[in-house]
């Protein structure tokens, strides 16, 4: 006996190391790291700042295209060298040009195009901005809802082991008292297999949860970015269940969601560059070129170096779009038709929402129910098992009758366990579809 306290002495200081030994963390802390250190997050936050930098340097649609050349170029003749005259004192003479002219010549050359779509690119940019913010609070909505989601999970898994391993202590101590009664003739041999058995039953089922709480603990870690051989603790309360919920003014919740803001954000793209395409198919453009070139020697001329300006000064009507079908006014249908698409496309998915917030709705309701039933499952359950205990102590019933209470009790508390967490989820589900914090469904 003393040999088995001194064990169980030191089975149970080194549990509490291991789990001293552990990282806890919370919900809040979790979602903290996920934001921090999501790669998929990280992915879209590069999208922003992008976005950003083309509002940030937009001012360089006023910049002029430059450009500068450096030619060298030579003529030489292929039959015959040409000839000139030459005046001198002594009257005109005959000579021969060099059999080749080269020359070296630099060029700088400056072009600007000014269009009264420039004050459109700028509203471009702008849009294109907030569409990646809202895309970035979409993700990250999303993987809030996924952390929330396996933490929970995870923290519901932790109390069903624990049921389970209590349950198979107390099948395991009720073999051993059997066992026992057999040895001094209280008890039957069928009486003895019956509790190993049911000890043994019970071992795959925990051994399964188990493996599902590590397999998840993985995708945890994976999904705020620690590492995956940290031992991590996940430590927190599961809220209570206050029933079913009641959501007024539904269409005014979705009409804030991210799926429905970045369906007018799309749309107000759209009309920018409709506008946009307009001005550049249909307004005209005044463009300015300027060029100036220096000429550091000629063979044909002298070695003197010689510079020129030249300058253009032009304004361009497009006349295409004026054109029935043609590829402009083609485009500008391409641009109508997209818009119309996203207004049906819009309808489309408010009433598609709405339909799947009354689902859930729904679905919380009928669970709130289920949860009254169990509850009230478990309170006989927990009568019937300890009737029967007291039965069995009295030598009224046999093992194997008190063994089926016991496998009722342990349904019954998973089955309670079950219940929460379907609650929880669809409470996660609900307030990510509505886009708001859950706690306001509370």
């Amino acid at each position: 006996m003393l040999k088995k306290v001194i064990a169980s002495g030191i089975f149970l200081m080194f549990v509490t190391l291991t789990l001293t030994a552990g990282v806890t963390i919370t919900l809040d802390e979790a979602l903290q790291r996920a934001e921090a250190h999501n790669l998929s997050l990280a992915s879209t936050s590069v999208d922003v700042q992008g976005a950003q930098r083309d509002i940030g340097t937009a001012w360089n649609l006023f910049l002029p295209s430059l450009s500068m050349s450096l030619s060298t170029s030579g003529m030489t003749p292929v039959f015959q060298a040409p000839e000139t005259t030459v005046t001198t004192l002594t009257g005109p003479v005959t000579v021969s040009v060099p059999a080749s002219n080269q020359g070296l010549n630099i060029g700088l050359t400056a072009s600007f195009q000014l269009n009264p779509a420039v004050k459109d690119q700028f509203e471009s940019y702008n849009v294109a901005y907030q569409i990646q913010q809202v895309t970035y609070q979409q993700a990250k909505a999303e993987i809030e809802k996924s952390v929330k989601q396996l933490f929970y999970y995870l923290i519901m898994q932790e109390k069903n082991i624990a049921v389970q391993e209590a349950n198979l202590n107390l099948s395991q101590q009720r073999y051993e008292e059997t066992q026992k009664k057999y040895e001094a003739g209280f008890a039957s041999e069928v009486e003895v297999l019956s509790a190993q058995i049911s000890v043994e039953q019970l071992k795959p089922s925990l051994q399964q949860a188990k493996n599902d709480y590590a397999s998840n603990l993985l995708s945890l870690k994976a999904l705020i970015g620690e590492e995956l051989t940290t031992d991590l603790i996940p430590t927190g309360e599961i809220p209570v269940m206050n029933g079913g919920v009641e959501v007024t003014g539904v269409s005014d919740y979705l009409a804030h969601t991210y799926g429905v803001g970045l369906l007018d954000l799309n749309a107000r793209q759209l009309e920018v560059n409709k506008e946009l395409t307009k001005k550049q198919a249909y307004y005209p453009s005044l463009s300015v070129t300027g060029s100036y070139g220096l000429s550091l020697w000629s063979d044909s001329y002298s070695n003197t170096a010689s510079d020129t300006f030249s300058y253009q000064v032009a304004l361009a009507i497009p006349l295409d779009g004026f054109i029935k079908n043609s590829r402009t006014d083609v485009g500008m249908q391409k641009l109508d038709e997209s818009l119309r698409k996203l207004s049906l496309q819009k309808e489309q998915v408010l009433s598609q929402m709405e339909v799947q917030v009354a689902s859930q709705l729904q679905s919380i309701d009928m669970i709130t129910m289920q949860m009254a039933l169990a509850q009230k499952s478990l309170e006989l359950t927990e009568k019937m098992y300890e009737m029967q205990e007291t039965q069995y102590e009295e030598g009224y019933i046999n093992v194997v009758d008190l063994e089926e209470a016991q496998n009722n009790l342990l349904s019954a508390k998973q089955g309670i366990l079950a219940l929460q967490y379907q609650y929880l989820t669809s409470l996660i589900e609900l307030s990510s579809t509505l886009n708001i914090d859950m706690k306001e469904l509370y």
